[in-house]
């Protein structure tokens, strides 16, 4: 799995083309392009939160049960 360094380059990179995109398309809504970048950047979005996710996930689990359950709350 990629590294979130990389994925977080990877958005940047993502969302400069989707404004260029943008501002060359004469309608951004309808564009074929654009709907594409967009796509891309919430996809890399879903990946960088999951992988941040399962990170604190495994932290937690590394505690005894008694204190995860008091930062649940």
């Amino acid at each position: 799995m990629a590294t979130l360094e990389k994925l977080k380059e990877h958005i940047g990179k993502s969302k400069s083309a989707l404004t260029e995109g943008i501002k060359k398309a004469e309608d951004a809504k309808k564009s074929e392009e654009v709907r594409k970048l967009r796509k891309k950047v919430k996809r890399l979005s879903r990946k960088v939160g999951k992988k941040v996710y399962f990170d604190k996930m495994a932290e937690a689990k590394k505690k005894p049960k008694k204190e995860r359950k008091s930062e649940a709350s």
